[in-house]
């Protein structure tokens, strides 16, 4: 399951960049394709880290920082949405791409190191 979390991450991670590289140079959107397999990528991630969880909290772990990651996640995903839609405007392309990408970065940094105090 960690594996399988791990490659998810590392592909969203590949996909996000791939999108804003489009989205910033040449205002175009990503192939339908591109769009689809984002979303199919957060539905694994998402369920690999449910499944994670369950077996952090059957182990008595401290699992502060997953809810942390979660509401990065959460933030990452609707910068996401509106850094690409259709409709934005460059200035809200950039700052949806900015925050989405502090997200990710944010979720790496708690990723690798896993407080166990964090509130």
């Amino acid at each position: 399951m960690k594996h399988l979390h791990m490659l998810t991450a590392v592909l969203l991670i590949a996909l996000f960049l791939y999108q804003s590289y489009l989205a910033l140079s040449s205002n175009k959107q990503a192939p339908f394709m591109v769009k689809i397999s984002s979303h199919i990528i957060y539905a694994v991630i998402i369920l690999s880290g449910a499944g994670m969880l369950v077996q952090l909290i059957s182990a008595n772990a401290p699992v502060q920082w997953v809810f942390a990651k979660v509401i990065l996640l959460v933030a990452a995903i609707s910068a996401s949405i509106k850094a690409f839609n259709n409709n934005a405007t460059p200035s809200q392309r950039k700052t949806g791409i900015l925050i989405a990408g502090a997200a990710y970065v944010g979720i790496l940094i708690l990723a690798f190191s896993k407080p166990g105090n964090l509130f």
